[in-house]
Order: C-alpha cells, then structure tokens, then sequence
C-alpha cells in the first residue's frame, strides 16, 4: 500500500515537470514571450541619483491608413461648396433734411471730405458734400473759377450750412492775367491773392453762411514746403483780418515745423499719417485733420465739439485750476520772512521754532519718557 502512494506521487511530479517544459508548450501549440530588452541606462551615477536627465520614451506615431478618396462617377458634377455669407456693414442713412458741409478745394480738401465723411458718419442729420480738383487752386482758374462756383452752389436747395475751405498747395505759380503775368512770390501776386480770397469770403457772407479756411501743411519737398508756407501765411492774415475763421492744423502734422510722415493719430498712437507721395494723408491723417475741423464746426452746425463732453460730467461746484499755473497765485511778489506771522509766546509753535525746544511730552503716550 505504501509503495502504490509514492508511486503515484512519482507520477504526478513528473507530469507537472513535463507540462513546464518547452517540450509541453509545443505541444499545446503555444509559444514562449520573447524577452522585454531592457533599455541601458548610461546616464552617469548622480544624474541617475537624482532623476535628472531622463529622456522621455518616444511614442511611436500611430499608423495612418491609405487614404482613400472617393471619385463621383463620370457626368456627375460634385457640389460646390457654398459661398461665404456676406458681410453687410451697418449704415446709417442721412436725413432728407440733413445739414449739408461743402468741402472745395484742391487734392488736400479731398482727403479731409473722406475723413469728415467718418467723423459724422453717426450722424444722420449732417451730410458731407465735397467739389475737389486735385490740383485747382486761386492762382490759376483754368480749372475751376471757385467764385463761380459757390455763387452757384449756394443759390441751389438745399443750402450748405458751412463751406470749409483748403486751397493752395498748388498755388506756388505765376497768375496769368489777360495782360502780363503775375511772378510767384512778389508783392502783386500776394495783392491779387488776397483778392480773390476776399471774392469768395464775400459770397459766403452774403449767402450768411459760415466760412472756414483751412490752414496748410507741409510737404516732403523742401522747395514746395516754403512755397506752401508763404501762401499759409497769406491765407492766414487774409482770414483774420477780414473776420473767418481760420484753422491752423501746421503743427499736429510736423515737426519742428518741417514735414513728417509719421505721428500720433487721434488714439495717441503712432502711425503714417502722410502717404509716400509726400503730399496726400492716409485714412489715419484724413480722419485727424478732419478732428481740428470737425471742433470748429460744432458752432454752425449745433452739434457738440469731440471733447466738448468731458469736463461737463464733473459734478464738483468747487473752482478747477491748474497747479503748474503761475498765474492761479494770484501775487506779483514772492513771500519773505517779514510776511509771516510770528507765533505767539507760550504756545506749542513758539517752544518749537522760537526758542528751540522739543515739544513737551504728552502723559500717557509712548514717546512720553519723562521721569516722574
């Protein structure tokens, strides 16, 4: 009995042994795993102390297929894809009754109708009308006879309720008259100049309509700039002198009174305000000329200055000065010491800066350290 047990246990024990034999395995159709090779680490032995320098494990791209494009069969057309909506900008649509600004002039007139035409583009009851010719100024009126014009346009419907004006950057030449020629500059020629500006400052004033005359600006070409600057200060003298008004708009587009093409647009921030021509502006210099125009319509056409808002929402009744103003003192004289007052004896002031003591301690402060 006894040797029947171990030899079955004998049995058992081998057949264990020889189902973990290789032998076992192809038997049952199954393989061994390969070995995972181990990835050597040569990192050097503090780097590998401290975990540093460990390259990340590169993940292998997943396997893209062919890709497989499908063809319409012959005589079908495909579909088109469709066509990106439109982008409407919203408009504002002037009034019938809208109050006309006629803008005359030469090439410079015609880029500040284009940046009067965004300054009111919000407002539906002021329209902006523009007659410009690109070189047509007083000295020649082969072109256009700008008197003509206006006495013709102010009797049509509807009325303008303001004529600005920017003429003479071309200017700069001979004035031809039946007779003889005028040369460019001399004294006849401003006389003459002069009169044909009061010619159309005078249509305006018998139409009663409100005249504004448009200062110059410099150009790239030194030669022209000061041909420019003589007939601004013509124009200039002539407006004052006979009560239009005048709007000086050299300085916010130069520098050091010479041509920039470049500068702060009304955001404060720089860009090229003049066009590489060196004569016309660009979209961010029209629409900032148009700003010092657009201020001085606000009287004939009742609409409030740019900036004509923002000391209104100040609700304080006190008086509002300027502290780097010399004039909001108020004296001619600066103070002595024979001005002050001299402190009274036997106060806090006079132990202090008379005779030169430490103030007396308070009891029951801190700072009172007076022996008792």
């Amino acid at each position: 009995m006894f040797r029947r047990c171990a030899s079955l246990s004998t049995v058992v024990i081998l057949a264990a042994v020889w189902l973990a034999t290789p032998a076992s395995a192809q038997f049952f159709k199954t393989q061994p795993q390969p070995p995972q090779q181990q990835q050597t680490d040569n990192r050097p032995f503090l780097m590998r102390l401290f975990g540093l320098g460990r390259q990340e494990q590169q993940v292998a791209p997943p396997s893209v297929g062919p890709r497989i494009i499908k063809v319409p069969p012959a005589g079908q057309q495909r579909k088109a894809a469709p066509a990106p909506a439109a982008v409407v900008k919203p408009q504002n649509p002037k009034q019938d009754d809208a109050r006309v600004v006629l803008v005359i002039g030469d090439r410079l007139a015609a880029d500040l109708g284009r940046g009067l035409d965004v300054a009111f583009a919000d407002r539906p009851d002021v329209r902006v009308e523009t007659k410009t010719i690109d070189d047509a100024g007083l000295a020649s009126t082969k072109d256009i006879d700008w008197k003509a014009f206006l006495e013709k346009r102010l009797a049509d419907k509807p009325r303008p309720a303001a004529v600005v004006a920017m003429i003479g950057r071309a200017d700069g030449r001979p004035i031809e008259l039946p007779d003889r020629v005028v040369d460019f500059p001399s004294a006849d020629w401003e006389t003459i100049y002069k009169a044909r500006l009061n010619e159309l400052m005078r249509v305006t004033r018998e139409h009663v309509v409100p005249f504004q005359w448009v200062g110059l600006v410099p150009v790239a070409s030194p030669q022209a700039t000061n041909d420019v600057t003589y007939i601004d200060g013509v124009i200039r003298d002539e407006a004052s002198e006979k009560g239009a008004t005048y709007i000086d708009v050299w300085e916010p587009f130069s520098q050091n009174g010479a041509f920039v093409a470049s500068g702060p647009d009304l955001d404060g921030q720089v860009r090229q305000l003049r066009l590489k021509d060196g004569i016309g502006f660009t979209r961010s210099g029209a629409r900032k000329l148009a700003f010092y125009v657009q201020q001085s319509l606000g009287a004939a056409l009742n609409v409030a200055a740019p900036t004509a808002n923002l000391m209104q929402q100040v609700s304080g009744g006190g008086l509002v000065m300027l502290l780097n103003d010399p004039g909001a003192a108020g004296e001619d004289k600066l103070i002595t010491a024979a001005d002050l007052t001299q402190p009274k004896p036997g106060t806090p002031l006079h132990r202090l800066v008379v005779e030169g003591l430490p103030l007396e301690p308070v009891p029951g402060r801190y700072d009172a350290t007076a022996l008792r």
